[in-house]
C-alpha cells in the first residue's frame, strides 16, 4: 500500500473516531483512533503520532469527567489493575514517538 493511501486511511480513522466518539459510541471510537495508530506507525510520522496522542488523552478525560462508570474509563481500570484504554492509546502512540529504533522519523529515529 503506498503512503498516499495510509494517509487517506489515517484520515478516514479519525474523521470515525471523532464522529463515532461524539455519538457516545465509545467503543468503536477507540478501535478507529488504534486504526489510525496503526497508520501513523507506518509512515512513522510523529506529527500524526502526536496527534493521536492529544486525542486520546483528551477523550480518556472526557469519559472519565462524563461517564467514569463506563468500562474504558480510567476510574473502571483502576479497579481491574490496569489502565483506561484511551490512555493506553495514548502511551502506545508516545513510546512509538520516541522510541529510538526507528519506528519513528525526524529527530526521533
Amino acid at each position: 500500500m503506498n503512503e498516499c493511501r495510509i494517509r487517506e486511511i489515517y484520515q478516514m480513522s479519525l474523521d470515525t473516531n471523532r464522529a463515532t466518539f461524539a455519538e457516545g459510541e465509545y467503543d468503536i471510537a477507540y478501535h478507529s483512533l488504534l486504526v489510525a495508530l496503526q497508520c501513523a506507525q507506518r509512515l512513522r510520522d510523529p506529527d500524526y503520532l502526536t496527534e493521536i496522542t492529544r486525542l486520546a488523552e483528551k477523550e480518556s478525560r472526557f469519559i472519565d469527567d462524563h461517564h467514569p462508570e463506563y468500562a474504558f474509563s480510567s476510574k473502571a481500570a483502576v479497579r481491574r489493575g490496569t489502565l483506561g484504554l484511551f490512555q493506553t492509546a495514548a502511551l502506545k502512540a508516545r513510546a512509538i514517538l520516541t522510541t529510538k529504533n526507528g519506528n519513528a522519523r525526524g529527530r526521533f529515529a
